[in-house]
């Protein structure tokens, strides 16, 4: 028996999507695995978007206790107590923020089988004081460590010795398939004789949306036909950014679509685009590249944390995270949209980095 500490639906985003695929690989490999998730994670005033839950797309997650209350440590030892009944092989903790550390700590502390951390992030982006001594008391409760990028891994050596082991991240399987581009632009009444990249996800000041509008203007001399889809919740006041568009002139280049989008919409947006941007000044390792891998999109990532690993030559471009140069691989992509679209290079990577290929890793831990 596998024993998962995380959120699974009907919590949204990404941790949550990741941990339904894994659930799930695990159990058609013939696992048995038990999920301990939340009836609390983030309090109200701590969470900066509008909800923490999916109302459209739940998933059924078999044996899945939402019994974790973060803010309760009675409930902690409640999960432990129960774990060690399970008498499972493992425990894995889905570790991606300082506000889990004490929890987990408790947990991992009581808990008396093999407990394994698989660690997002080990520092987040916007990092405060406390955030490394949290990631080291966590780490002193656990037996071993797996990650998804180089990056991630060589933060986790600074502040343990236990052993890391290094994944990748598996190619979402979740997801609706793709649709026709001229049925997605007609569906988002979208003019079909221009250019469009993709910004797709949480908006965050790491992420350099700022950056991408700061190319625009060059962009439009060189590709007056580029459109930019800005797509998802933010977490941070769009303003800055408008304000920075129109300042530019480039604000008619920009069309924002500002909220979560459920999984059975996003396909519409990777659809419509030609190219996805992921303008980021800090990275570890992104969940939007194997979105735009799985819709068959070519990706134009900056050469930060480990964004690249997750592409291959021919499925996407590397640019320096400064306007000049993002103009200049953004003008190249565009003009090259045919090149790094073939099938057979999604295909390939596709293959390779897949779920049942990532739980065999996990379980060659065990």
């Amino acid at each position: 028996m596998v024993v998962l500490i995380g959120p699974v639906s009907p919590y949204r985003g990404g941790i949550a999507d990741t941990n339904n695929a894994f659930v799930k690989t695990l159990q058609e490999q013939g696992e048995e695995v038990i999920v301990f998730s939340f009836s609390l994670l983030y309090p109200r005033l701590l969470f900066p978007g509008k909800s923490q839950f999916s109302k459209t797309d739940p998933q059924n997650i078999n044996s899945s206790q939402n019994l974790i209350n973060t803010l309760n440590p009675f409930t902690w030892w409640k999960t432990a107590k129960r774990i060690n009944a399970l008498a499972p092989k493992v425990v894995v903790f889905r570790y991606w923020t300082p506000w889990l550390a004490l929890c987990y700590r408790v947990i991992a502390q009581r808990v008396i089988t093999k407990k394994i951390a698989w660690i997002d992030n080990a520092l987040p982006h916007e990092r405060k004081a406390a955030d490394k001594v949290l990631l080291s008391a966590f780490l002193e409760g656990i037996n071993e460590v797996f990650c998804m990028s180089d990056v991630v891994a060589k933060t986790l050596k600074k502040h343990t010795t236990k052993p890391i082991h290094t994944f990748f991240h598996p190619i979402n399987t979740t997801l609706p398939k793709p649709m026709h581009k001229a049925e997605a632009l007609q569906k988002l009444a979208l003019d079909d004789t221009l250019k469009y990249l993709l910004f797709f996800g949480l908006i965050r000041p790491y992420k350099g949306l700022d950056l991408l509008i700061k190319s625009l203007p060059e962009l439009r001399k060189k590709e007056p036909r580029a459109r930019v889809l800005v797509v998802g919740e933010p977490y941070e006041s769009l303003k800055k950014y408008r304000v920075l568009a129109a300042s530019l002139q480039v604000d008619d280049l920009l069309f924002f679509h500002d909220r979560f989008v459920p999984n059975d919409d996003i396909s519409l947006w990777f659809s419509a685009c030609d190219w996805v941007v992921q303008p980021y000044m800090s990275a570890t390792q992104s969940g939007i590249t194997p979105m735009a891998i799985h819709f068959s999109k070519p990706t134009v990532v900056t050469n930060v944390g480990s964004l690249a690993s997750g592409l291959s030559p021919k499925t996407g471009l590397i640019s320096e995270p400064n306007p000049i140069a993002l103009t200049n691989t953004l003008v190249h992509a565009l003009k090259n949209t045919q090149k790094f679209s073939a099938a057979a290079s999604f295909k390939s990577i596709k293959k390779e980095k897949n779920w049942h290929r990532f739980c065999n890793k996990f379980l060659e831990l065990l």
